[in-house]
């Protein structure tokens, strides 16, 4: 099972046409016939009930078909996670330091962390040494 056939089977629940479905996806109407079959024989069920004029979502594949649609979500936020990972400057800083160095760096450091990475949550600690 692939993110590809799950793609595959959502869209043509949606579409209920395999030609537009395949369009869709950008594949031939051959290749998403081949890879729903290769599916529905992984699974051991039939996802669609096909007729000449008509394409039907089993009961069983309306299940699996709304199962795969939030597996293929879930794949968003993933790739969002790791958009969001890739900017390193968007990510917090915890800067801290003594009573008696704080007043004299920061007000130095600050300007330049707000000019290069205007973004960038800050968190400043004052606190004695140990």
């Amino acid at each position: 099972m692939t993110l590809t056939e799950l793609r595959y089977i959502v869209t043509l629940a949606r579409e209920k046409h395999f030609g537009r479905a395949a369009e869709q996806c950008h594949v031939s109407q051959p290749t998403l016939s081949v890879a729903v079959k290769k599916l529905e024989e992984e699974l051991g069920i039939a996802l669609f009930e096909r007729s000449k004029s008509s394409i039907r979502v089993t009961e069983t594949g309306q299940r699996i078909i709304e199962q795969s649609q939030r597996v293929l979500d879930q794949v968003g936020v993933i790739r969002d996670l790791a958009q969001d990972g890739k900017n390193q400057l968007g990510s917090p800083l915890k800067v801290g330091a003594i009573y008696t160095i704080g007043p004299y760096l920061f007000p130095h450091l600050l300007p330049e962390l707000r000019r290069g990475a205007p973004d960038m949550p800050l968190f400043i600690e004052e606190g004695y040494t140990a």
